[in-house]
């Protein structure tokens, strides 16, 4: 059975709240904004005198995880679930403190974000510990998928202990109607009144149109949108002649447009590239958000790949390689005169000292705790000012 309307399983998720926590309490789904303000509704209803460890699932080590959780094909008619649930999996002792509390506090909770694979891998040590959590205590998941083929959450799936919040509809399932009739925007429209910023259902397409479908990007437009015209809930819905001027351009970026601005002398490009990185999202090829922690190797990684075939083609060039004849030599099999014109602007020193510089942009990751986008910021302002070190500073 597909998953209820978000804003329906964000009032359960209120409800359970009001009631008290249940021992376990799975906050799933794509959706993040929502999986936000559930964890928000949860976090508020913890009480005052429990002890609260919060933990990140992706500090679980990846060793071993493919033979003990890996997700496993539907069309593998092998795989035994049964067999699968009875795996041994190592205990967790993150679980442990639920079952009688700190030496201080008599209650504890325990919250897990991005526990994709936390779930992955203590699964079978949760079911095993759920029956002897201590009265008042409880664990809370925050994740965007579990495996229900598993009899544990299958077990679940109609309880008061898993709610999924996938992505709004921007279409109706009947399309034979139009775009205005979609889940997408009616949310926006129920949503813009909570505002004072009342919308038309136009007005609201036109939002998602131009700043993008994704429910907390809307939510800030809509407070940008009440500073810039003011909130009055008397006011008639806002037209979309309205809105010109004022509303914001969605841009996402990735990190192959990030080099390609690099690398063809974009300073403005560049800029804008990292900054809807890092501001924004990143797709992957599922269409799903990267996580925030894998932008930076990403982006410097397809950055210094890129830049190092160009210092490549430049060093063929020099050995009197026709310019034409080097894409080829170099492995570039679509673009290639893209690849030439980027060639033409790029030295080789520069581009030594910019992969030495590359290579210190990561070392500093590793040594200095700078955010991410502040060393990329840096290293496209020593890029495009002229200002990369010398060769054999950078040496390390």
């Amino acid at each position: 059975m597909a998953a209820q309307h978000p804003d329906k399983e964000l009032a359960r998720v209120q409800n359970i709240c009001r009631a008290g926590l249940p021992p376990l309490l799975v906050l799933a789904g794509q959706s993040t904004w929502f999986r936000e303000q559930a964890l928000e509704a949860v976090l508020a209803a913890i009480p005052k005198d429990a002890e609260l460890l919060t933990l990140d699932g992706l500090d679980v080590e990846v060793r071993g995880l493919a033979a003990e959780g890996a997700e496993i094909d539907e069309a593998d008619a092998s795989f035994n679930e049964d067999e699968a649930d009875q795996e041994p999996i190592s205990g967790c002792k993150d679980l442990e403190l639920l079952r009688g509390g700190g030496l201080f506090f008599r209650n504890a909770f325990v919250l897990v974000r991005r526990a994709d694979r936390w779930l992955r891998r203590y699964t079978d040590a949760l079911a095993k510990a759920l029956p002897k959590f201590s009265k008042g205590s409880g664990l809370v998941l925050e994740t965007q998928k579990v495996d229900k083929r598993k009899k544990f959450w299958k077990g679940l799936a109609d309880s008061d202990a898993l709610f999924e919040f996938r992505d709004l509809y921007d279409q109706p399932f009947d399309r034979s109607r139009g775009p205005l009739e979609g889940e997408l925007v009616q949310w926006l429209v129920q949503k813009s009144r909570s505002f004072g910023v009342s919308l038309a259902p136009e007005s609201a397409l036109l939002m998602s149109e131009q700043v993008g479908k994704a429910p907390g990007e809307l939510v800030a437009e809509l407070h940008r949108l009440r500073d810039a015209v003011g909130q009055d809930p008397k006011r008639k819905p806002l037209q979309p002649q309205d809105l010109r001027g004022k509303l914001s351009v969605g841009f996402e970026s990735t990190p192959f447009e990030l080099a390609d601005a690099v690398l063809a002398r974009d300073r403005a490009g560049s800029f804008r590239s990292l900054r809807a990185i890092f501001d924004r999202s990143v797709r992957q090829r599922d269409g799903k958000a990267m996580d925030d922690g894998g932008k930076f190797p990403f982006a410097t990684s397809w950055l210094f790949s890129s830049m190092a075939q160009l210092h490549e083609g430049r060093l063929l060039l020099d050995e009197g390689v026709r310019a034409e004849d080097v894409p080829a030599r170099v492995g570039v099999r679509g673009f290639p005169d893209r690849y030439l014109t980027q060639l033409k602007k790029s030295g080789r020193e520069q581009l030594e000292r910019g992969l030495l510089s590359l290579l210190q942009c990561q070392r500093d990751k590793r040594l200095s705790g700078e955010d991410d986008d502040v060393l990329l910021e840096q290293f496209l302002l020593r890029w495009f000012d002229n200002a990369l070190p010398p060769v054999r500073d950078l040496e390390w």
